[in-house]
């Protein structure tokens, strides 16, 4: 999303405490060698026969044939007995690439390139450096190959809810495109907002644990606010219980207030509260543009980004670049089918400005596409290479007609000043930044800080997806069509409205038809997370907690699979 990142560089924490696994694997590697069940008859035993005849368990797959690790001749590495990992948001049961619904007829080319965009970031990890290094010597048209580099080089963890179950909502978002210009009129007269010159943010993870539910001191340094130990000549008081502090995006959005005495750090306005200003001057907030249109720049807020189509035809691009720091309660907004011919296969040019109304003002047969998702930076269709047959299916071909009547009568958008005053409904507001020297064929980043793919990227809840890493997705399909989502993705994006354990905003790509194919995928899913098998041997279980094996009765559950000092971390 950020789309929205709540880690941006200057407040990234650098602590690389928090939850490890090599120690817990060790231990599952133990419990395997005395639980594990019979090989079923002709099967292969997944365990070796020590000498002195004692049989070795064989922990989590690897590339290279490390000591321990057992490979059938499928190239799956295979697990001697059920193991669990449990952390604070999520419980990751190891399991085999055999066992993925769908693995074998994937088209893995199609997303190859996602995979490569993700490595742009992840190389620099030691754990990974040598991944994306023998990544460059796959034969880019050899699905096979790239089968059996992901089978060889990763771990394979189902990702289960923290009761253990194995489904979980799995929606879409897309990328709308929206009319406006540059300077405002009479018609365009809603302004596209930047991020305002008085919003200041506190990582309040700073703060010392004794003092996040009190009054603090705090001072500005530039946009950010510093904890003080003790209030000082120009600082603010913050008193923290009027903020909630979550442990997904770490920093609280502020405005400071008063002076001397009276000086306060605020919770910056809601959108009810913004929109009863004179804006933009009150907020000192830059204006990227003027669209004719509130509700339709509500739908891009909630899509984390979009493009606006210009007087002179040209395409301005904009993202996510900060949030009001209050909850995210979306309402659900549909795009009005428009009586203007769409000419397909000519790109961002072809598409018409889309029109929206609220949910309930639709008639319940219109299949008009449902802005359903939290802060998100949309993506691009694949550049080159392989192209997606999921997306080309959906997204390449004339929908059926609705019939003449419908066409020549869309529906009748309501007043609006009425459909205004229902959007402060929801407190949260996301302002954006303009995007230059973009090609069309590429979306806005995603929170990784890469172009997202259609049909390959998904946003995820960090703490348990970690970001970059491939994960494997099956779900129903879209309706009206008969093809499954069974696919290796990648997380390569967040949302507001993105949380929890078996959750995955599935991307679809630009424009009206997949806004469409976004309002039918509202389904339940299940996912796996492929984790590099060195990192999995690296990591120790401090902070994890194993079904089913002893551990020390201090132990605590962290939060994060992967705490990357990035995108999540521990917090004291």
């Amino acid at each position: 999303m950020q789309r929205f990142d709540p880690w941006p560089a200057a407040l990234r924490p650098r602590r690389h405490a928090g939850l490890r696994l090599s120690a817990a694997l060790a231990v599952l590697a133990l419990v395997a060698c005395a639980t594990q069940a019979p090989a079923p008859s002709g099967a292969t035993s997944s365990a070796t026969t020590a000498p002195g005849g004692s049989a070795s368990a064989a922990p989590l797959a690897n590339a290279g044939g490390t000591p321990g690790v057992a490979t059938p001749k499928s190239g799956v590495a295979r697990v001697a007995a059920p193991s669990e990992v449990r952390t604070r948001n999520a419980v990751f049961k190891l399991a085999n690439f055999d066992e993925l619904p769908g693995w074998q007829q994937d088209d893995l080319r199609a997303g190859w390139g996602a995979f490569r965009h993700s490595c742009e970031v992840l190389q620099k990890r030691d754990e990974w450096r040598d991944i994306c290094d023998a990544s460059r010597r796959v034969p880019a048209a050899d699905t096979t190959a790239m089968r059996g580099f992901f089978e060889s080089r990763f771990s394979l963890l189902r990702i289960l809810n923290t009761d253990a179950s194995r489904e979980g909502d799995i929606t879409g978002y897309f990328e709308p495109l929206l009319e406006g210009q540059r300077q405002r009129s009479a018609v365009y007269n809603v302004p596209v907002l930047g991020v305002p010159r008085d919003l200041y943010t506190l990582d309040w993870s700073q703060v010392p644990k004794a003092q996040r539910r009190g009054v603090v001191a705090v001072r500005p340094e530039g946009h950010q606010l510093v904890a003080l130990p003790a209030p000082q000549a120009g600082s603010y008081a913050m008193d923290l219980r009027r903020f909630e502090l979550d442990d997904r995006d770490r920093r609280l959005r502020v405005r400071l207030t008063g002076s001397g005495a009276s000086a306060r750090a605020e919770p910056y306005y809601t959108r009810a509260e913004l929109e009863a200003l004179n804006l933009p001057q009150d907020i000192g907030a830059p204006v990227i543009a003027w669209v004719n249109d509130g509700l339709a720049l509500y739908a891009m807020q909630v899509q984390g980004s979009g493009r606006i189509r210009l007087p002179d035809g040209s395409i301005l691009r904009v993202q996510y670049a900060e949030q009001n720091g209050h909850p995210f309660k979306p309402l659900r907004v549909a795009a009005v089918q428009g009586t203007k011919v769409v000419t397909r296969g000519t790109g961002a040019a072809a598409e018409q400005p889309q029109e929206f109304v609220l949910e309930d003002e639709v008639a319940a047969d219109d299949d008009s596409p449902v802005v359903t998702r939290g802060k998100a930076v949309p993506a691009a269709a694949p550049r080159g290479g392989a192209s997606d047959s999921l997306v080309d299916q959906l997204l390449g071909g004339a929908k059926p007609a609705r019939g003449a009547a419908a066409a020549a009568a869309p529906a009748a958008k309501p007043p609006a000043r009425v459909t205004q005053g229902r959007l402060v409904a929801d407190p949260s507001y996301v302002f954006f930044k303009p995007v230059a020297d973009r090609p069309a064929s590429e979306g806005p980043q995603g929170a990784l800080g890469v172009p997202l793919t259609a049909g390959r990227s998904v946003a995820v809840d960090p703490r348990v997806t970690p970001l970059g890493y491939p994960v494997f997705l099956s779900a129903p399909a879209p309706s009206g069509s008969a093809i499954q989502v069974q696919r290796l993705v990648f997380a390569q994006d967040t949302g507001g409205a993105i949380r929890g354990a078996v959750r995955a905003d599935y991307f679809w790509g630009f424009g009206s038809e997949a806004g469409q194919n976004a309002r039918s995928t509202k389904h339940r899913g299940q996912m796996w997370v492929l984790l590099p098998t060195a990192e999995a041997k690296r990591l120790s279980s401090s902070r994890i907690v194993t079904r089913g094996v002893g551990v020390a009765a201090d132990s605590e559950e962290g939060q994060c699979l992967v705490a990357d000092g990035e995108f999540c971390s521990e917090v004291d």
